[in-house]
């Protein structure tokens, strides 16, 4: 335990080094984030582990300040005479920035809560991943299938914050990340798991997922596309409530990127089914932090309540700006939520398929891009499995569709929430998301062109 405790003094330290230097410098105010980390991840290919790579990283983010004008510059060192040669190089041109009009000056220090620490799961699993992934190989092997892709992922660091207002916080981080793809026949099946508690049993549920689906849509027919009523996995809603999360941004709004540009508190937006809040205090959360990147101490803000928007996410600039009190989302630059979760409803995912007469499940899904960001118009292609579910049931595996609609409309038709959240984070889905599957009627699908 001392070793850790030090550990966080010496990065700490070296945050309130660079910010004394930065100050010399002659910028007026700063925020120096140093975020020291180590990781291992070991990839699968080809039914087995190919590669295991390690690496340790030091990463410096610094918010610089000079009469109203301000630059952010982040890069990767472990050498503190370089982060002072590149801040001391930009002070000169800095004078050629505008003013910002979101500048607003830095928070004073706030009560923050208990900073997190890493888990003692994590430090075992860092230990020893390449058996973790033997295991979990051994699962997917055991359903006959033809092929296994993923990665294992485990994170272990301490990231640091002090600011010219007084702030001086430090925490450690502890995290893992698997996503594994199943190969079977025509079929293919993915999931996966992340958190900052490992559990292998969440592992082992993933792998058995993804290999079901694999082996359930091993032969594939085609369909036309239409209007369906469509069963979305969490791996799809997360990828989805991530464009929400980012959308919910204060910055995003301004800029003319997001579904709520006019939209007032209060107001309903989305189906009086859906609640959606940012909870960084979660401390299984992949996610999870004590302060943002302001040195405010974070909270669970609710950004939409039984269908009614209920807040944007603001720092300090956009919350000055907005004549609000900031929601702790910092983001030096841009506001963002930590990690998100959709309340869940009370059915299974066989009650759900029970109440779908003609419609589709869809597992997994990929290529997300928006059309027009404020009417939310957007398309994106389903991948792996696809089921066609006939009066209450999966009656068969079927192709690729794209589904074809606005995020406007898929949120308010939602007609039920399933009761079993999952915690999902691969690449398609940056900020960690708690979510069950959801019942949506009436989706738009259009042909998937290859």
């Amino acid at each position: 335990m001392k070793a850790k405790v030090k550990e966080r003094d010496i990065v700490l330290k070296i945050a309130e080094k660079v910010l004394e230097e930065v100050l010399k410098a002659g910028y007026s105010e700063s925020i120096v984030l140093i975020d020291k980390s180590k990781s291992v991840m070991v990839k699968i290919a080809n039914n087995q582990p190919s590669v295991v790579q390690s690496w340790d990283e030091t990463i410096a983010t610094i918010y610089l300040v000079k009469n109203k004008r301000v630059a952010v510059v982040s890069f990767e060192t472990s050498n503190i005479e370089n982060i002072i040669k590149t801040v001391r190089k930009m002070l000169p041109e800095i004078s050629f920035i505008e003013e910002s009009e979101y500048y607003a000056p830095l928070p004073k220090p706030e009560a923050t809560s208990v900073p997190f620490t890493m888990h003692r799961s994590i430090i075992k699993a860092f230990e020893n991943p390449e058996k973790i992934v033997d295991d979990i190989i051994s699962i997917a092997l055991t359903y006959n299938v033809d092929k296994i892709a993923g990665m294992f992922k485990v994170n272990m660091g301490v990231r640091s914050l002090a600011s010219s207002a007084g702030v001086s916080l430090a925490e450690e981080h502890g995290t893992y990340e698997y996503y594994i793809r199943v190969f079977k026949g025509e079929g293919s099946g993915q999931w996966s798991s992340a958190g900052r508690i490992f559990k292998e049993k969440n592992l082992a549920e993933a792998t058995r997922i993804a290999s079901e689906y694999a082996t359930e849509s091993s032969k594939l027919e085609t369909v036309e596309p239409g209007v369906y009523d469509v069963i979305l996995s969490p791996m799809v809603v997360g990828n989805l409530l991530n464009v929400i999360g980012r959308m919910a941004s204060a910055l995003n709004v301004d800029m003319g990127l997001s579904i709520f540009v006019g939209k007032k508190v209060n107001e309903k937006v989305f189906s009086n089914k859906l609640t959606l809040i940012d909870d960084p205090v979660n401390p299984e959360s992949y996610g999870a932090t004590s302060f943002d990147d302001e040195g405010l101490p974070t909270r669970r803000n609710i950004i939409i309540e039984n269908g009614i928007f209920k807040t944007l996410l603001h720092n300090s600039k956009t919350a000055a700006k907005y004549g609000v009190k900031s929601t702790s989302n910092a983001g030096l630059i841009v506001p963002h939520p930590w990690s998100l979760e959709l309340r869940s409803g009370e059915l299974t995912l066989e009650e759900l398929i029970s109440e779908v007469k003609n419609g589709i499940l869809v597992t997994n899904n990929w290529y997300t891009r928006m059309q027009n960001y404020v009417e939310g118009s957007f398309s994106t292609v389903t991948r792996d499995a696809l089921f066609l579910i006939k009066d209450g049931r999966i009656v068969k595996a079927i192709r690729k569709l794209r589904i074809t609609d606005k995020l406007l409309r898929i949120f308010s038709n939602i007609k039920e929430i399933g009761s079993r959240p999952y915690q999902i984070k691969w690449w398609e889905v940056e900020t960690p998301v708690f979510t069950p599957y959801i019942l949506v009627e009436k989706v738009h699908t259009t042909k998937h062109m290859l």
